[in-house]
């Protein structure tokens, strides 16, 4: 239940902001320090496992245990949100910080397209602006040129893709399963999942990359957490349009690590997105029918 307090909601949404935004320009240093994009996902998900075990454990013995009908979308879940993890550390890697983040924020724009292929939702006048104008300000951000768009672009744009697909497997298994479970199917599949890439391409971290690799996955965790808790105290809407602040905080690191560049039109693209992502986040607040839409009414 949401008990709607803004001022809570603000102070949550600046956290997470600013917490996403840092946990990027982590993965960046690290990044150039030597360490693999298979090592900063799997160390990712591995310190928040080990750090949230033993109460997962503990509060879904007071549950009933980790049963599950939906065990599939767990998985699907879990593919998903790792790909997304994967394309994110790529375009970090090679593009500048604003941008790569605000092509992952492009989330919502890519929910009613993933909810009208999965459960044939019709799209409102106010969807379909909204989409508009925000896949105009992501072309503006591309910037295409004769030799097309560039590749780590558009891997950025993918994390947003496959995090829409997470988010629309999470909104399903809210209907059946508790918070918890949700996170201790996705932290307990993700990891020897995440464990075969990063095999296969081992290399030892060094002392500073150790320190790295358990810095991010403590940051991404408190992201988490604080962005939970926004959403606890304000709508859907209203947290996505404050969460934009992260592009703020980026442009700071990333003129603090000298990759800062932006020109009028990607200023321009960065506000249709932001515009476009709000309309369309406003009509998604129930995006999805019931789980037995069939169902009849108790008589009264």
């Amino acid at each position: 239940m949401r008990a709607n307090n803004i001022k809570l909601a603000i102070l949550y949404s600046l956290l997470a902001a600013f917490f996403y935004a840092f946990l990027g320009t982590l993965i960046k240093i690290t990044e150039k320090s030597g360490a693999t994009n298979e090592m900063i996902v799997f160390f990712r998900q591995a310190v928040g496992l080990i750090t949230l075990s033993p109460f997962l454990i503990r509060d879904q013995k007071k549950l009933g245990g980790l049963k599950t009908d939906k065990f599939h979308l767990h998985i699907l879940r879990v593919v998903a949100s790792l790909s997304s993890m994967y394309c994110l550390v790529y375009a970090l890697r090679y593009l500048p910080l604003v941008d790569a983040l605000l092509l992952t924020y492009t989330r919502p724009l890519f929910i009613p397209i993933v909810v009208f292929i999965w459960f044939r939702k019709k799209w409102t006048k106010a969807t379909w602006l909204g989409l508009v104008v925000g896949f105009l300000g992501v072309t503006l951000i591309l910037k295409p040129d004769k030799n097309m768009f560039d590749i780590a672009a558009f891997i950025g744009l993918a994390s947003a893709m496959f995090g829409a697909v997470a988010f629309t497997c999470i909104r399903r298994l809210t209907k059946t399963d508790g918070a918890n479970k949700i996170l201790f199917y996705y932290l307990g599949f993700s990891i020897p999942i995440a464990a075969i890439p990063l095999i296969s391409n081992w290399s030892a971290p060094s002392s500073k990359e150790w320190v790295f690799l358990c810095v991010i996955g403590i940051c991404g965790m408190i992201y988490q957490m604080t962005l939970t808790r926004a959403y606890q105290y304000a709508k859907a809407f209203k947290v996505a349009s404050m969460l934009y602040s992260t592009i703020f905080f980026a442009a700071g690191f990333d003129y603090w690590l000298g990759d800062f560049s932006m020109d009028l039109i990607g200023l321009v693209g960065i506000s249709l997105v932001i515009v476009g992502t709000i309309i369309t986040v406003r009509q998604g607040d129930t995006p999805f029918p019931p789980e037995t839409p069939n169902r009849k009414k108790k008589s009264k």
